[in-house]
């Protein structure tokens, strides 16, 4: 494993918020931010989320919709959580999950395989009550 100095961390990618509907905050940050739709809508049965997402001031924001009973965003959208997480595409999947190990990240759901990200791998750790989200890059080394 490199020491996390000598790895690049990557490029921010997306702010992920959970939603009880898709259909809804699209109408609203349309709305509001003058969100467009980017792309089409993506179901994965792995994440058990329906994904969206919708360019809006520069940023990209991925709306999750739960898609499967359970889902793994019923506790975040009972809580009133918007702000689910926050999604970085990095090269060295495996390394950077075992740097954040080192500075006390937790990871809560291991790497498998996303839909909305053409089958590329993602993790999710917890750090400090912070959700991150990591997305292997597309030239993974």
């Amino acid at each position: 494993m490199q020491p996390m100095e000598s790895l690049t961390f990557g490029r921010f990618h997306h702010a992920g918020f959970a939603v009880r509907s898709i259909d809804e905050a699209v109408v609203f940050l349309r709305g509001a931010l003058g969100a467009m739709p980017e792309g089409e809508l993506v179901h994965d049965p792995e994440q058990g989320v329906r994904i969206q997402f919708v360019k809006a001031a520069g940023l990209r924001i991925e709306l999750l919709e739960p898609a499967a009973d359970p889902s793994p965003l019923d506790a975040i959208l009972k809580r009133g959580i918007g702000l689910y997480h926050v999604g970085f595409e990095v090269n060295q999947l495996n390394d950077r999950i075992e740097a954040l190990r080192a500075q006390g990240a937790a990871v809560v759901s291991p790497p498998k395989p996303a839909t909305a990200f053409g089958g590329r791998r993602v993790v999710f750790v917890m750090w400090k009550g912070s959700m991150i989200e990591l997305i292997e890059g597309s030239q993974e080394s």
